[in-house]
């Protein structure tokens, strides 16, 4: 009588750990286990090319996508319609996303996530890498992104003064463009999603 008692326990307790596990289980059409076409250089275009057509639609939080955006909300929106590769809309869920590189091994079309202070641990913005710098560096990089703060003088395109999605410089040094520097200083992490 106790082993059926045992063994019918069981039976009730299994569907729900069986649910708990496939919560946690990756889909295949995730980043981490999709397939990418063999020609990564024009994957990561199109991603670069969709995200510029962006270029000045304000920010929003929430974003009304297309109509606002989020950082995460653009990265999302821009890879589902570049690529069909949904992400993610939450900003901390892009520390999991694809897989860390050390960004001296970064390309066009990589992720930078970026933290909400200082040498912090709490992710607080994320963007699309759009053009290393000539020394390979991090300072003088290109970011693609949504933002809530105007760029000024560092877009290269779309109105700097206003808020939402631009293309700017990182860490452009006596520019007087105190925002470049506010992105640097709350760099974490290099996040690949197109392999290669």
């Amino acid at each position: 009588m106790k082993f059926l008692r045992e063994w019918m326990l069981c039976l009730l307790v299994l569907p729900l750990f069986m649910s708990c596990v496939t919560v946690t289980t990756r889909p295949e059409n995730t980043p981490q286990a999709r397939a990418v076409p063999e020609n990564t250089v024009a994957v990561r275009q199109s991603v670069l090319n969709e995200g510029e057509k962006y270029i000045d639609t304000p920010y929003g939080s929430p974003p009304n996508v297309p109509v606002t955006f989020d950082c995460s909300g653009f990265i999302n929106y821009t890879f589902t319609n570049a690529v069909k590769m949904p992400l993610a809309t939450s900003t901390k869920a892009y520390l999991t996303i694809g897989r860390e590189i050390d960004f001296k091994d970064a390309k066009p079309g990589d992720l930078l996530v970026f933290a909400s202070q200082p040498g912090g641990s709490n992710p607080d913005h994320v963007a699309i890498l759009y053009k290393k710098s000539e020394t390979g560096e991090l300072r003088g990089s290109w970011l693609l992104h949504a933002i809530s703060i105007p760029i000024q003088s560092a877009a290269i395109k779309g109105d700097p003064y206003k808020d939402g999605v631009k293309i700017g410089e990182l860490g452009k040094r006596g520019d007087g463009v105190w925002q470049n520097e506010y992105f640097l200083a709350r760099y974490m992490t290099t996040r690949r999603v197109i392999e290669e």
